[in-house]
């Protein structure tokens, strides 16, 4: 057998695979190797972006229990999914001006009712959760994390372990963003974008049921109740956050 040594870790092997660091024998790049590279990355069967994005709609809670038990090979990095498909939902609501037409059509604001000193600080307040949506997002895994720990998983999987799941339930809701925020441009009238809000309620909460389902092995009906519990706290810990955040605003504006 021909000796290689890796061009990573410097290490002399005589398979295809360094024994020491695990990178494979290379070669130099040519066009075609990195037109495979990338059509493999996004195409692969087993472990392609596609194919993640395809079974984290399907099964969210068993890809997290895949992960959280050990089978990760066989996946694409769904951390490095979350980043891609959270950034391009947070783009997309952007140009939608989402949040901030949600704000306005939820409350029915007239030109009168939105020069008043409240409601400008409430668009303010609206204009940033858009503009930091990523962020937001991010921020919250963490708390659904705690709270599904808490109230389920506290005697079967600690709390990293929920935050794989919460991370996984994130990248499969903001798979399906895609496509209502898409209807938002086509949105007909106030009526119609606040049916699309609603919906990506109850989608949050179908995902997280799902996610229940199936990766603590519940019951349609204990995980359905979970689910409304776990997003219910949240919910108050995320007003309560705004509302700190809303007061600290108006005392530097002073």
């Amino acid at each position: 057998m021909t000796a290689h040594a890796c061009q990573n870790c410097g290490n002399t092997y005589t398979e295809n695979f360094c024994n020491y660091c695990g990178q494979k024998h290379i070669h130099r790049y040519s066009v075609g190797h990195v037109a495979h590279e990338l059509l493999h990355v996004f195409t692969h069967a087993d472990k392609g972006i596609f194919a993640l994005a395809l079974n984290l709609l399907k099964k969210p809670g068993l890809v997290a229990l895949d992960l959280v038990e050990g089978r990760r090979k066989k996946h694409f990095n769904l951390f490095q999914y979350l980043l891609l498909i959270v950034g391009f939902t947070t783009f997309l609501i952007v140009k939608t001006n989402f949040v901030e037409r949600m704000f306005t059509s939820m409350n029915g604001l007239n030109e009168a009712k939105m020069a008043g000193p409240v409601a400008v600080m409430q668009h303010k307040m609206a204009l940033l959760l858009q503009k930091y949506n990523n962020i937001l997002q991010m921020v919250l895994i963490p708390v659904f994390a705690f709270f599904s720990w808490l109230y389920i998983g506290r005697k079967k999987y600690n709390y990293a372990e929920n935050i794989v799941l919460h991370t996984a339930s994130s990248a499969q809701t903001n798979t399906i963003a895609i496509v209502t925020t898409l209807l938002i441009l086509v949105s007909p009238s106030k009526n119609y974008f606040t049916s699309i809000t609603l919906l990506s309620l109850l989608i949050g909460l179908w995902s997280f049921a799902l996610c229940y389902r199936q990766f603590y092995g519940l019951s349609w009906l204990k995980a359905i109740g979970w689910a409304i519990l776990v997003y219910t706290s949240t919910y108050v810990v995320q007003v309560v956050l705004t509302a700190v955040g809303v007061v600290v605003y108006m005392l530097l504006q002073h």
